[in-house]
Formats: C-alpha cells, structure tokens, sequence
C-alpha cells in the first residue's frame, strides 16, 4: 500500500463517504442501509466503521472506501485516488497524479467558458432571456453556474484545441460533433445548464433555445461520463436538504427546479423530462422514505405522474403527488401573486398514490363506457407494486372501484380466473375476505406473519423454536417458518409467485389487515402474548379431554393444574 492511499484511509471514514450515497442507520456496531448496487427494499448493505469496510450480504459486493467510489462513480484508480486525496488533503506525488487530463477536467473548462460568455457583449440575448424568467440574479447564475453558449459554430471547440484538449476527448465528453465540414460545436445558441451527478461531478450539459428552429431543450448524449437512468438534476445540491428535511420534491424539468431551490425548497430535483427509472427512484430511496411529485398539470404530466409514482412506490418510497392549478408549473405558480402560500398548501393537500390515481381517473370511472378500462388501468398499477407493498391501498381502491377487498384481491393475485368485467356491483354487500388454500387462516397468526416480513429486526432477533410453537394451522406456520429461514423476503415473493403459490399472499394480506387492529407493527409484543394465551389455551384444553378419556399421565396432570392457574391469572379460564 503506497503511503498516498494509508494517508487517505487514516483521514477519511468510510461511513461518512458512504453516508453521501446510502442512507444508513447504525445496527449494533455497523451501519445497515439499502445497497447502492442492486435493488432491494430491506436492508443488507453492512458498512464496518471498525474495519472500514463494507458488505452486501445480497449481491456479495464489498471492498473498502476506493472500491466504493470506483464502483459507485464508474471510476478508475487514479481517479478514485484524486479525488479522495482531495477530500482527504493528501498532496499525491507526481508519479501517482492522473498522467493526462481527465474528461472531468474537459467538462469544467467548458463549463467555465460558457459562463464566460454569458457575461459578455454576446450573450446579451440569454441575459434577457434569464431577465424574463427572473433567472439574472448574479448571485443565481453563480449559484447554478447557469452559462451561455454563442451561435458561433465551433467557439468552444476552437477554445479546448488551443488548451490542448484532443478531438477525442472533446467527443467523449459530448462537447462537439463530427460534420462534413469538421468539428464542431453541440450547443449553440443555447443557454446552458451544467449537470452533476450526486457526488458534484460534472456530466453533462443541458441547454435551452432561445431563437431559431431546433428542439427547445437538447442534453449531452449518453456517454463515458453521463448516463440519462442514473442522473437527476441537482441531486448534488439537494441531497443535504433532503436528508434533513426527511423529503424530496420531484419536478420536471430545469426551470421548475431551479424556481423551487430559490425559494428555499432545496430538496428538490428535477427528471429533466425523461421517464423516470428506477435507477434514478433507487437514488431518492437512500435518501429519504418519502418523496412529492410535482410535475405539470396538463394531461401529458399527469399521466408522467401516474408512471412515476409507482415507480417510486415500488423501491420503498411513500409517494404523494402535489396537484398544482390546470394550465401552471410550479415555476409559474412560484412567481404569480400568493405563489408560495398556494405552493404550501399544495403541498399540505398532496394526495397518496392510489388517491391520486383514482382522482386522475375519477371522470373514467363514473361514465359506463370507460369504467372497465379505468379499472384495469388501476388494478394493473396496484399489481405492479406487489402483493405486500400495494395492501395499505386495497381498501381505498376496492372502495372507488366497487369491488369486494377479497374480489380485488383474486384480480390482483389470484390464478387468472377473475376478471374485472365479472366483478361485483357497488351495491354489493361488503363481505369477509377470504384467500384460497387458506379460508380458515387464524387472523392473529397471520398478523404475526405479516409482521415478521415486514420487520427485518424481529426476524433476525426472534428465537423460530419458539415463534412457531405459536401457530396453530400448518399453512400459516409454513409461511413463518419461510419468512425465518433467512432468505430475503424479495426472493420468497418471487419464488412464490413463479410456483403459483398464492396462499402465502394471501396470509400476508390478511395479516396486515389484522396488524393494525394491534397498532401495527408497534403491537408486536401485545400479539405475541395473545398468541401465547391461546397456545396455552389450546393445550389446556387437549390435556382436559385427556384426562377425561383417563389417558392423561401425572406429568399431564402437573402440567394441566400450571396452566389453569395461568389462564385464570389472565381472566381467561373457561
């Protein structure tokens, strides 16, 4: 090990490095988040504050703090070691120093020139431009390093040349172009937006027309250095902000963030327009558990809220969409008379997904001709979430559709044979759900179940002898001992649903409904005595029959004599 990389490792903490990517909370004497490098909803990324290592006990990725940023950035060595040496204030030798420019450095030039640009004679026309957007605030342009790049053909290229900068690079960073006449400029006649990724390197540019035929907003192509899945605008500047204020705002595209993070909304990013990925919700998701969507009220950014909320809603997220008047952005609701305080309140009245969706919807659903196609629409969005995840919605959705819970259920996740077109009516009678291969599911033990899927802790705390020594019905105690033989509950789902095994679900989904009459996942304790008193109970009784059939051995008879006693301490005896 060279003295540069001891150096760094002695100054700089893997988890405050890796605290910048993943969201992490401290777990005995290790840290505990979602992995970074493959989706997962409970965490089995493991960070050694001791070691100064880290672990994923999902994907097996692991290495230390140059591994980590290599891996997560896309880095090589040297790079890697620049920039932490930078971090860490470690002065490499010149042996160890980057031996030719890197695109970042190509990137930052170019970033420069066209600030440069914006602040002379020729780029009058983007300054006024910024002027009717109340975007010209010096102390703005600085801030989002806003620039200007001139109509002139090859301006930039003719700069990067003379500082020695190659085609090549110039290209792979997306800066020029090839032509029949030579190289020349990608932006032109644009006012440009840098793009950096979460950790503050520059990727891309994004630049806005201002006259002229060509498409109003164009970025740099995907590359070594920008990949559109995996980047979100001011992620870089937000991401603080967003762990503080425990939220992220999502908006649409450059203007809307940069009006939200002016007025104060510094946890808010922008999708640039593009569908969202779930690379880019896996991002959001190691930051925050919940995210507001806010994206334009025409009928094009409505349905790109719809898309993007179950997106969202599928790494983990709580989702709610902020609904701003017909015919606004927030940028434009931002700058109108009373703009913050109807944002505000925008904001306090956001709907939950599935409320969401069924409002978007609500003009479909009321009209005959529409219904089953609405319907469809929002079933196929619940299915997309999964059976455990889209359970705290079934109630609101089986309610707007007019369908029984245990109807809606069957579409969802039954064998097919369902369909919504044979549906019951909204006059039905509300019936008990029930769940195939599982009609006479005790509820509680189901709760149980529920519980431990959803509680990462209680399945690696609890004793499985005596856990399962609560459940009385074989299915459900197969279920639990599943849940408890250690695989992650992603896998068991996956393998349940491609064996067509869905009496597993079933009991899941009972078991969360069942939950909340004991407070959720806080009544874990007052669950498990019940279920206890019934074992007792149920052993009680089979030692009475025992008894009376004159089978009963003195150690039954002891043993009978000690429940009672329990029982009746409980109020409970028969």
């Amino acid at each position: 090990m060279s003295d540069s990389v001891r150096l760094i490792k002695e100054r700089l903490d893997i988890v405050e490095l890796i605290g910048e990517y993943v969201r992490l909370r401290k777990a005995g004497k290790n840290y505990q988040g979602l992995c970074p490098f493959h989706s997962e909803k409970t965490p089995s990324f493991s960070v050694s504050q001791e070691r100064q290592t880290y672990h994923c006990f999902g994907c097996n990725r692991g290495g230390d703090i140059f591994s980590f940023l290599m891996e997560i950035e896309g880095l090589g060595f040297s790079e890697a070691l620049e920039n932490l040496a930078g971090r860490a204030g470690v002065e490499l030798p010149k042996q160890e120093r980057l031996q030719t420019r890197s695109l970042s450095d190509v990137m930052e030039m170019a970033s420069q020139w066209f600030r440069d640009r914006l602040r002379e004679s020729d780029g009058e026309v983007a300054r006024a431009y910024l002027k009717r957007r109340n975007l010209c605030a010096p102390e703005i342009l600085e801030r989002f390093s806003i620039g200007w790049a001139p109509s002139a053909w090859d301006g930039l290229w003719t700069f990067l040349r003379k500082k020695g900068v190659t085609e090549k690079d110039a290209t792979d960073c997306g800066l020029v172009m090839q032509g029949k006449h030579g190289v020349y400029d990608r932006f032109r006649g644009r006012v440009i937006f840098p793009i950096r990724d979460g950790s503050g390197r520059l990727v891309a540019f994004g630049g806005r027309i201002i006259d002229g035929e060509g498409a109003k907003y164009i970025n740099s192509p995907e590359g070594i250095l920008y990949s559109k899945r995996r980047t979100l605008y001011l992620l870089d500047k937000a991401k603080q902000s967003i762990r503080e204020k425990k939220r992220v705002i999502l908006v649409e595209g450059y203007m809307d963030a940069l009006r939200l993070q002016i007025h104060d909304y510094t946890e808010t990013v922008a999708s640039l327009g593009t569908a969202l990925t779930e690379e880019q919700a896996q991002q959001l998701n190691r930051l925050s558990d919940r995210c507001c969507i806010c994206y334009d009220a025409d009928a094009a950014g409505q349905e790109a809220t719809i898309r993007s909320m179950y997106i969202l809603q599928k790494t983990g997220l709580s989702v709610s969409v902020v609904r701003i008047p017909v015919g606004k952005d927030p940028d434009e609701l931002l700058q109108s008379a009373d703009g913050h305080e109807l944002f505000e309140e925008a904001l306090r009245k956001a709907l939950p997904l599935v409320s969401y969706h069924i409002a978007a919807r609500r003009s479909l659903l009321d009209a005959p001709e529409t219904r089953k196609k609405a319907t469809e629409d929002i079933v196929e969005g619940l299915r997309s979430l999964g059976p455990v995840d889209a359970e705290p919605f079934l109630s609101k959705a089986s309610e707007a559709l007019g369908l029984f819970p245990h109807v809606l259920r069957e579409i969802l996740y039954g064998n097919g044979s369902k369909k919504v077109e044979n549906t019951v009516s909204r006059d039905a009678p509300v019936q008990k759900s029930t769940a195939p291969d599982c009609t006479d599911c005790p509820a509680m033990e189901a709760a149980l179940c529920f519980m431990l899927w959803r509680d990462i802790k209680r399945r690696r705390e609890s004793e499985p002898h005596v856990l399962l020594g609560l459940f009385s019905h074989d299915t459900v105690r197969a279920v639990a001992e599943a849940i408890l033989s250690g695989s992650s509950v992603q896998d068991l789902e996956s393998q349940w649903l491609s064996m067509g095994e869905t009496a597993p679900l079933h009991i899941l989904a009972l078991g969360g409904e069942t939950a909340d009459t004991f407070g959720g996942l806080n009544g874990w304790d007052a669950l498990v005595s019940e279920l206890g008193r019934r074992r007792d109970k149920r052993e009680y009784e089979d030692l009475k029959k025992a008894m009376q059939h004159g089978a009963a051995t003195q150690e039954d008879i002891e043993r009978f004599r000690e429940l009672a006693v329990a029982l009746k301490g409980m109020g409970r005896s028969n």
